[in-house]
């Protein structure tokens, strides 16, 4: 797994590459956002471009981010997921929970923009 980090705006973008399952690569992801909920700021984008797989460990990660970071007020968005994880987020109703986009670009946009 490769995960790799860039800035824009008040956003972390993390673009992930590989499997997130239960094992190594789990753990590398989980510490990954540990890493991004400590040392960084604003909100955090994960590009999923490049996952070619998640299970359930993975989205149990993801779940407990999601909370972790809506208690320090921020977000946690989820851009480009293949159709398969787009449907396995469905099935897991996850799809009301996370605001998912299908570019980097959506996701700042829409995120950035002031609530009226």
């Amino acid at each position: 797994m490769i995960v790799e980090k860039k800035h824009a705006d008040n956003f972390t973008i993390l673009y992930v590459e590989g499997l997130i399952k239960l094992g190594e690569s789990a753990e590398f992801f989980s510490s990954a956002l540990e890493n991004v909920l400590k040392n960084e700021s604003g909100n955090v984008i994960i590009d999923f471009t490049k996952i070619d797989y998640i299970d359930s460990t993975g989205i149990g990660e993801l779940v407990g981010y999601l909370g972790k970071f809506t208690t320090q007020n921020r977000k946690l968005i989820l851009v480009n997921p293949s159709e398969r994880i787009q449907k396995l987020l469905k099935l897991a109703k996850l799809d009301a929970v996370f605001k998912i986009y299908g570019t980097e670009e959506e996701a700042i946009a829409a995120e950035s923009a002031p609530v009226s």
